[in-house]
This record gives structure tokens, C-alpha cells and sequence, in this order.
């Protein structure tokens, strides 16, 4: 009996001491605490700086991230962690629903390819959740890498707008030539409201001056830039902020000259908006029966009294004669008649309604009086004579207003960035329709945008059919209504559990996503899914909760 015990109490130790290599091996780091801590916090400013700069430092970074995490031990006591971090499971497990979406996709290589490209919503919390939170002081330290990172990128595209570098571009907002406009203009919305951070939190005048001055550029580049997603969602983040502001306010003060200030401010908007519309709007009365017959170098005129196609309320095609057109623009321009401008489009066609825009008539007169400057817009795709200045915030107002306009009147939408994304939510909505509680699966979300433009018969040119250019849309169509609820789920629950009250940069990031998401599918690219999951997690996880 009682070598039986004493077996027992062996097998016991043996089993003891099993158990305490099986955790020292999970617990123990590969190098120094330290050093790891390094690692972490170097990787976290190379993410950062990858996010405006660098797509391969955005990458590096997260392989860096994820081996430092692994190395640096004590995972099993992480990933505990990680189960009772409520906000960090939920922010991630937007994941998870595409790899329940493998259940019923049939693309697996396009499948796996997406869940590649959306790895860091998974990733990024896990390891920023789990890892050691920082200090205030090295909170502010990466995001101020994050704005000086953002402030080098729009210098150079400054300089590449105003010729010192050389890069060849025929729209403005090919001058963000790291990421795409449209990523680059989120990013700068973010650290207009981070620049406002540091303002309130600076604790001398001169860094408050400096951050203020960093503020301003970034709202001037902003305009220049032309992204009309960064145009709309900053101003209504504003306006979000400052009704919320006013609600929450205890100072009566602060509540009727804020709020005459909001009002005169959205009043005002509204006024130059409107202006600008019915500026745009206004169509001149022809008496087509006293239309000039001949040019004055005796040329027949042509005049198509049917189309009622206008450009700043002038008539388009009236008043042409296309071959003085042709003569006379060859003579002006190395892009000839017959050849398309510099974005691909008609080059005769840009030219014509350039002419209409200033109440020209369409002839070697007209031509000849064309400025170098307004030769040079029309070659680099201006068909509008407000649109020659590619950082005209009044062009690109009328721009858009044209493009609706067209769009109402026939339908077509080629080549416009707004109306090209009616027909892409109109197609995502219809497949949708057609599969409204588990949508299509993971992998088949381009077939079923390829199968349903053809089977709307879609006015949209095959190289202009994409997908939704909206991520709530995107979401429906991959998981239907189930998914949809789901994401919405990731993106509110974090904010409500937040247990630091109003987390400023949180919220400022947050108002700023789910109003981009209607315009964009973010996303879908590994640079949008990056920027999202990293900034979403740094402002909820990477703190001190007491700093």
C-alpha cells in the first residue's frame, strides 16, 4: 500500500513538473523584457509611418509585430487575456465571419485571398490588446510619428503639384503617390483631429502654435488634394463633434454662441452650395432659327438643336464647325484630334464643351483665343473652364454637379467617380435582394458584381463595372443581413464598453470611419484593413487606462 502511495505521489511530481516545462516554455520570452518592449514600440512607429508612406513598412511592421508577440511568450496567459477583453474580441472577430463565409462561397482562391488581405483586423487587436499598454508620453510619441509621417507625404505631393519633383499627372489627386487619394485624405481627417489633440494637450504656447499651424496645412492640403470623400467627411465630423459639444455642455455660453456659430456656419455652406447650383443650372434661351450659318473664315456651321447637353448653362453642340476645330487645335496642341487627353477621354469631345463652358462659339476663332494655360487644361482632361485649376474647390463642386446632372438626363455614368457609385450600390443592393440573409460567401462577391451588371444590363463600360464602393454594401452582399448586423456589432460594441469616458480620439476616429464606409470599402484592400484595425485599436487598447 504503500508503494502504491509513494508511486502515486512520483507519477504526481512527474506530472508537476510536465506541466511547469509546458508553461515555462510558454511563458518564457526569447530575449529580455525590455528588448521586446523595443521591438513593440519601434514596429508601432514603422506601422504608423507605413500607413501614409509605405505599403512594405506597413507589412514588415505587422510581421515584426506578430513575431515579437510570439517570441516575447506567455501566450496562453495573452490569449486569456485576449477571451476576456470583450471590446478586443468583438473589434475582431469581423474576421471570423469570413471564414464562416467559406461554408458556402465557391472562389476559394479569391476566398483566401480576402481573408489574406483582412488578416490585421484580427491580428492587430490581439496583439495591441494583449501587449504591455504604453505610457502617455509614448502614446503621443508614435502619434506624433503618425502626423509627421502624414505631413512628409503631403510635401511631397505638394512639390510634385508644383513641378520640383517630377511625376506626371493628369488629376490633382494623382499627387498622393503612396497610397491612394482617397486612403490618404482619411488619414489626413485623422490627423487634423489628432493636431487638435495635442493643441488642447500641449503645455506652451509655442507647441500649441506649432500644432495649430500643423492643422491648418493639413485642412489647406485637403482642399488641394480634391478627395471628395476627405471634403465631406471632415466637416461633418466637425459638426458631429461640435452638436455633441453643445448637448453635453454645462456653460450657457458656450451653448447660444455655439450654436449661432454652428447655424451661421452650415447656413453659410448651404448658400455658397446652392449658389454654385443654380450658377451651374442656369441654360440659356436660343432662338435656334437666327444660328449663324457660316464661320467667319466662311466654314458651314454644324447645329445640333436636339441635344440639349449644356456646360455653364451654354448649349453645347451649337456653333461647331469641326474642321476649323481640328485645324486649329493641331496647330495648338501635341495631343491631336482623334486622340484622347491625358485621363483617357476624347480629347475632341473635352474641347468642345471647354469652349461651350466660356459661351464660345466652336471655331478656329475660338480656339486661337484660348490661353497656353487653358491648352494645357484641356489636354490634362479639364472639359470645364472650372476645372482648369486642379485644386479648385468651386470646379469640383461644379464637376460633381455636372456629372448628376448627366447622369439624371441619360443615364450614363462612365468615368464619374459619384454616378459610377450609383450603379455600383444599385447592383450591390440587387444582389442583395437576391440573397438577403447569408449573401454569397467570402470568395464570390466579384462573380456576383460580374453576373449582375450583365443581368441589369448595366450602361456602366466593362473597365468601369466594380464592386460597391461602400463597405456597409460590401458586407451585405459577402454575408447578407446576418453579416451586416454583425459588423455593425464590431464597429458599435468596443464604443460602447469604452470605460474611459469620451475618448476623443476614439470618437474622432470612429465618426470619421462609418461615414467614410458609405463612400468606400475600405476594407477590402490590406492598406484600408490595416489603417482601420490599427488606429481602432491603438485608440481603445494601447493606453494606460489611468494615464
Amino acid at each position: 500500500m504503500k508503494k502504491n502511495i509513494g508511486i502515486e505521489i512520483y507519477l504526481q511530481h512527474l506530472r508537476l513538473k510536465s506541466n511547469n516545462i509546458q508553461q515555462g516554455v510558454l511563458m518564457r520570452s526569447l530575449f529580455p523584457e525590455k528588448y521586446h518592449r523595443s521591438i513593440y514600440i519601434f514596429a508601432l512607429i514603422m506601422l504608423v509611418v507605413g500607413l501614409s508612406l509605405s505599403k512594405f513598412l506597413m507589412s514588415l511592421s505587422q510581421i515584426i509585430l506578430a513575431c515579437n508577440w510570439l517570441l516575447e511568450g506567455n501566450v496562453k496567459n495573452k490569449f486569456i487575456a485576449f477571451w476576456k477583453n470583450k471590446p478586443a474580441l468583438v473589434a475582431s472577430s469581423l474576421l471570423l465571419l469570413h471564414i464562416i463565409g467559406l461554408i458556402y462561397t465557391s472562389d476559394f482562391n479569391y476566398a483566401f485571398k480576402d481573408i489574406r488581405i483582412k488578416s490585421p483586423l484580427f491580428i492587430l487587436p490581439l496583439i495591441i490588446s494583449t501587449s504591455k499598454p504604453l505610457s502617455k508620453k509614448l502614446f503621443d510619441i508614435i502619434l506624433q510619428f503618425f502626423v509627421a509621417a502624414i505631413i512628409v507625404g503631403t510635401i511631397v505631393s505638394t512639390l510634385i503639384f508644383v513641378g520640383v519633383i517630377y511625376h506626371p499627372i493628369v488629376d490633382i489627386r494623382g499627387i498622393s503617390i503612396f497610397i491612394s487619394h482617397i486612403s490618404f485624405a482619411l488619414l489626413i481627417c485623422v490627423a487634423v483631429f489628432v493636431s487638435g489633440y495635442f493643441i488642447y494637450y500641449s503645455l506652451n504656447t509655442f507647441s500649441k502654435i506649432i500644432w495649430s499651424v500643423i492643422m491648418i496645412w493639413l485642412i489647406v492640403f485637403l482642399a488641394l488634394l480634391g478627395s471628395l470623400t476627405g471634403l465631406i467627411v471632415l466637416p461633418l465630423t466637425v459638426l458631429i463633434l461640435a452638436i455633441y459639444m453643445l448637448l453635453t455642455s454645462n456653460k450657457y455660453v458656450i451653448k447660444y454662441v455655439g450654436s449661432i456659430l454652428l447655424f451661421g456656419s452650415i447656413t453659410l455652406l448651404v448658400y455658397k452650395v446652392n449658389s454654385i447650383a443654380k450658377e451651374s443650372n442656369k441654360k440659356e434661351i436660343v432662338d435656334f432659327s437666327k444660328l449663324d450659318k457660316f464661320t467667319s473664315h466662311g466654314n458651314l456651321y454644324e447645329q445640333d438643336t436636339i441635344t440639349k447637353a449644356f456646360e455653364n448653362g451654354h448649349l453645347i453642340w451649337i456653333n461647331y464647325c469641326p474642321k476649323e476645330l481640328e485645324e486649329s487645335w493641331n496647330k495648338r496642341s501635341r495631343i491631336t484630334i482623334g486622340n484622347d487627353d491625358l485621363k483617357g477621354n476624347d480629347i475632341y469631345n473635352r474641347l468642345i464643351r471647354f469652349l461651350a463652358s466660356k459661351g464660345m462659339k466652336k471655331d478656329a476663332d475660338a480656339v486661337s483665343l484660348l490661353t497656353n494655360d487653358e491648352v494645357k487644361a484641356i489636354e490634362h482632361g479639364a472639359a470645364n473652364v472650372n476645372y482648369q485649376n486642379v485644386n479648385s474647390l468651386k470646379g469640383r463642386i461644379y464637376e460633381t454637379l455636372w456629372e448628376i446632372d448627366i447622369y439624371k438626363a441619360s443615364g450614363d455614368a462612365n468615368g464619374h467617380s459619384l454616378t459610377q457609385r450609383f450603379e455600383y450600390w444599385k447592383t450591390a443592393l440587387s444582389i442583395i435582394k437576391e440573397n438577403p440573409i447569408f449573401g454569397v460567401g467570402t470568395g464570390d462577391v466579384p462573380t456576383a458584381f460580374d453576373q449582375e451588371y450583365v443581368k441589369l444590363n448595366s450602361s456602366l463600360a466593362k473597365e468601369w463595372r466594380l464592386r460597391a464602393h461602400n463597405q456597409y454594401l460590401s458586407i451585405g452582399v459577402a454575408f447578407g443581413i446576418v453579416g451586416l448586423l454583425w459588423f455593425l456589432i464590431t464597429l458599435i460594441y468596443p464604443m460602447l464598453k469604452e470605460k474611459n469616458g469620451f475618448n476623443y480620439l476614439y470618437i474622432t476616429f470612429f465618426i470619421i470611419t462609418i461615414i467614410s464606409f458609405f463612400s468606400d470599402d475600405t476594407l477590402e484592400t490590406q492598406a484600408g484593413a490595416t489603417y482601420f484595425a490599427f488606429l481602432n485599436s491603438y485608440f481603445l487598447f494601447a493606453q494606460e487606462k489611468d494615464a
